[in-house]
């Protein structure tokens, strides 16, 4: 199969096409055929060496985390899915990467992919949607029937006078 991998740190141009093996897998885990994938703003900085001291790759390895496609195989202990699911998945942090034909995803990290998305539009989401979740809950502290309010306060109303912006006209 083909992946894209990164051979050692220092940028893009020590990423390239390689061909891989296809793999299996293991205990817990779904092997997943590829069609889509969700790149985001790390992708471009791990190549560079930026996040070398917090992910521990082992070069070569293959780069990406969010995906979205068909389940072609499943591991013993999987309960969740079955060959044939259209699934999305973050793979941030494994040994595995989307940038793939076949990726290796842990059945936590997979979700069956709403039916009103199509692949592009579910790859597009994993990280995206982490790092919302992670600023209302993690940030903002809103708790179960809370919604995020419009913005308040001398920086919202400084805001206002900059842009000409005024509350309730449309």
């Amino acid at each position: 199969m083909q992946a894209l991998q990164l051979k050692q740190y220092g940028g893009l141009d020590h990423v390239a096409f390689g061909e891989l093996p296809r793999p299996a897998p293991g205990p817990g885990e779904l092997l997943v055929q590829v069609h889509a994938v969700g790149l985001n703003p790390i992708d471009y900085l791990i190549p560079k060496g930026d996040f070398k001291p917090i992910l521990k790759l082992r070069l070569p390895a293959t780069l990406g985390s969010d995906l979205a496609g068909a389940v072609v195989a499943v591991g013993s202990a999987v309960t969740r899915f079955r060959v044939g699911d259209a699934v999305y998945a973050s793979i941030f942090d494994t040994p595995y990467g989307s940038l793939a034909e076949f990726a290796v995803v842990l059945e936590p990290a997979a979700a069956l992919k709403p039916a009103n998305l199509d692949f592009v539009q579910a790859a597009s989401i994993p990280m995206v949607g982490l790092t919302a979740w992670q600023a209302m809950h993690e940030r903002m502290q809103l708790q179960a029937g809370q919604a995020p309010g419009r913005p308040r306060g001398q920086h919202h109303q400084h805001g206002q006078r900059r842009t000409g912006a005024r509350p309730g006209r449309r």
